[in-house]
C-alpha cells in the first residue's frame, strides 16, 4: 500500500495537496484526484504539508489518519502587534528566582520546539536537560575547566575562580541540543531553530531563558564534559540554554542598532 492515500469520496479536487508538496510528488490524475508519481514514498521527506493542508482531511499520510492529528492553531484572539510585542519582550534571563520550572512545562516548551524547521525534514535534534540545579553547577565548573584547558575566554575564567558564576549564571537548568555530526549533513542550524523555538514557548509559558554559548564552546574541545553530558559517540553539541524562573521583571525595550537593510 502506498504511503499516501487519498479518499476520493472527501477529496476536493482543489490541488492544494499538489501544490504543497516541496518535491512534486502528487499529480493530478484521473477526474483530478491527485496520485503519487512514481517512487514518491522513497523520495518523500514526510514533511507532511499535503496531510496538514488538506482542508477535507481527505489524505492519510503513512497509516495517519486527519482525525488523529492535532488541529493547527488558527491565532484566532492574536493581533500582529500582540504577536510582535510577544516577540520582542523575550530577554535574556541571567538572574533567577530560587525555585525549579516543572518538568512539564520544559517538557511541554520541548514539545512546542518539535515543529521547528529543519532542512529536507531530517528533524535531527536531540534533547539534554539538567533538570537539577546541583547538576548545573557541575556543569558550570567543567566548563570553566574546558575553556582554561583550551585557553579561551580568560576573562571568564578568571571571573568564575573569583567566585562569580558566569559560566551557566546559577541557572536552574539547562536545556542542550546535539544531532549526529558524522554524515554530510551539518545539523548544527536546525539546532539553533528548535532551541529558538524552545525559548519562544518558555516565555509563553511563563518561565526565561538565556544562551549558554560558553557551554557549547567547552563541549566543543573538552571530552570531560562531553562525557559527563553522555553525549553519543558522533554526536555534537550545537546548542544550550539556561532555563528558570526570571527574578526581575522588565519594563520596556532595551535599545538596539537600527534596523540595517537594503532590498534587491
Amino acid at each position: 500500500m502506498t504511503h499516501i492515500v487519498i479518499d476520493p469520496g472527501l477529496c476536493a479536487r482543489d490541488g492544494i495537496c499538489v501544490a504543497e508538496c516541496p518535491l512534486g510528488l502528487l499529480a493530478p490524475g484521473v477526474d483530478g484526484l491527485p496520485v503519487p508519481v512514481p517512487d514518491a514514498e522513497r523520495l518523500c521527506i514526510r514533511c507532511g504539508h499535503c496531510f496538514a493542508a488538506c482542508p477535507k482531511g481527505a489524505l492519510r499520510l503513512d497509516g495517519l489518519s486527519p482525525d488523529a492529528a492535532p488541529a493547527a492553531s488558527r491565532r484566532v484572539g492574536l493581533s500582529p502587534e500582540a504577536g510582535i510585542g510577544f516577540v520582542t519582550s523575550r530577554r535574556s534571563i541571567r538572574n533567577w528566582k530560587d525555585r525549579p520550572v516543572p518538568r512539564e512545562l520544559l517538557e511541554k516548551a520541548l514539545d512546542a520546539a518539535r515543529y521547528a524547521p529543519s532542512g529536507i525534514n531530517m528533524q535531527p535534534v536531540h534533547w539534554l536537560v539538567a533538570e537539577d540545579s546541583r547538576v548545573v553547577r557541575e556543569l558550570a565548573g567543567m566548563v570553566a575547566e574546558g575553556l582554561r584547558h583550551a585557553g579561551i575566554m580568560p576573562e571568564y575564567v578568571a571571573a568564575f575562580d573569583a567566585g562569580r558564576e558566569v559560566m551557566l549564571r546559577g541557572a536552574p537548568h539547562l536545556v542542550v541540543a546535539h544531532a549526529d555530526a558524522s554524515g554530510w549533513y551539518d545539523p548544527a542550524t536546525d539546532c539553533v531553530l528548535a532551541l529558538s523555538h524552545f525559548e519562544l514557548a518558555a516565555h509563553a509559558l511563563g518561565f526565561g531563558t538565556c544562551w549558554a554559548g560558553l557551554f557549547r564552546r567547552a563541549a566543543e574541545t573538552w571530552p570531560p564534559l562531553r562525557e559527563r553530558i553522555g553525549l553519543p559517540p558522533g554526536h555534537k553539541v550545537c546548542g544550550a540554554l539556561m532555563a528558570g524562573y526570571p527574578k526581575y521583571r522588565f519594563f520596556r525595550l532595551p535599545p538596539r542598532k537600527s534596523l540595517r537593510l537594503r532590498y534587491l
